[in-house]
């Protein structure tokens, strides 16, 4: 079969590999395609190396959905032919943190396109329990933006926002467009985008914003809102989010900067506002299967998010598009 391997830092190429074998519990998955992740280029560059989580050789693709292709002599939930999506962790469901609900933080916990092959590739072997089967109304595009929704979901959930509040997205990429779909569904009274591109702030008033606000010209933005979530992932946007936040209101950080980057603040504004700052990644199993219901019951409409698609043979031109958000950007597809 054909994948895009990474085999170190700046080490990429699309090439034959053997496909994988499938034991009893296991289903073998033909991967349509993938969606580019911002994680997925610091592998390929080598930012992201951190050997609990990356080995390499690997095969990206957390993201990604698919057709059952074959099914281990044991497996009875899911058929050859099913359209399915399958969750990006694989836990043990036996240690500690398994058995208190928090399965990201699984003791022995593998990952699917970072020490598992994942979608890059045209055949991927899956353990039966992360299978989620899609109905044929459902895109494999909306299949594609399951893993990401999931980790905005779970931080909206921590954060619980309440029908009638103004709340605010900062950054409209990925996360900040799937932020500005979920919000919706608790009916703000407004959302407002906050972005550094006008195209980003066209496509949030697309999905739904009610107002758009272009940041980085020099002049201060200034709100009092109930809920603030950050997707843009540099130390600046983390700041606008504390200043945006009312009396009493909460931010939510989704968006990850990376090792070194570091974050000022005046050590009493927390205290002096009473504010609720939340940290959130990933996401547990249970919220995972909430997103995939909210798009089988046609409550989320996630296929807008997609604006690009290309050959996954034509990986490098993705990886381009994403660094230079050329035009309207958010999810990039690699399709097999």
């Amino acid at each position: 079969m054909k994948a895009v391997v990474v085999a170190g830092p700046n080490e990429v190429s699309y090439r034959e590999v053997q496909a994988p074998a499938i034991g009893p519990g296991d289903v073998l998955v033909k991967s349509h395609e993938a969606g580019l992740c911002r994680t997925d280029i610091e592998m390929m560059t080598g930012v992201f190396t951190d050997p609990r989580w990356v080995r390499f050789p690997v095969i990206p693709g957390h993201e990604w959905a698919g057709t059952v292709l074959e099914v281990g002599a044991s497996v009875e939930s899911v058929h050859v032919g099913d359209r399915v999506v399958c969750e990006g962790f694989i836990v043990c469901n036996r240690c500690r943190r398994c058995r208190s609900g928090e399965t990201h933080w699984c003791e022995r916990i593998e990952a699917l396109g970072f020490t598992r092959p994942g979608g890059y590739a045209q055949l991927v072997a899956v353990p039966e329990r992360v299978v989620h089967r899609l109905p044929d109304h459902v895109s494999f595009d909306a299949g594609v933006l399951v893993e990401p929704a999931s980790v905005v979901l779970r931080g909206l959930e921590k954060a619980r926002p309440q029908t009638g509040e103004a709340v605010g997205v900062i950054g409209v990429g990925t996360l900040g467009s799937l932020a500005i779909a979920l919000l919706r569904l608790q009916s703000p009274s407004r959302i407002v985008a906050y972005g550094v591109r006008e195209e980003e702030l066209e496509l949030a008033q697309q999905l739904g914003a009610t107002e758009v606000v272009l940041v980085g010209d020099g002049a201060p933005a200034q709100d009092e809102l109930d809920l603030v979530v950050e997707t843009a992932g540099v130390p600046v946007a983390v700041a606008l989010a504390t200043e945006l936040c009312r009396p009493g209101g909460r931010a939510v950080l989704l968006g990850i900067a990376g090792e070194g980057r570091t974050l000022t603040l005046p050590s009493d504004l927390l205290v002096g506002k009473d504010m609720t700052l939340i940290g959130s990644i990933a996401y547990p199993a249970s919220t995972w299967s909430r997103v995939v219901g909210l798009i089988a019951d046609r409550v989320l409409d996630l296929d807008p998010i997609v604006t690009h698609r290309f050959p996954m043979s034509d990986f490098q031109e993705a990886v381009a598009l994403m660094d230079d958000r050329r035009g309207i950007v958010a999810k990039i597809v690699l399709e097999h």
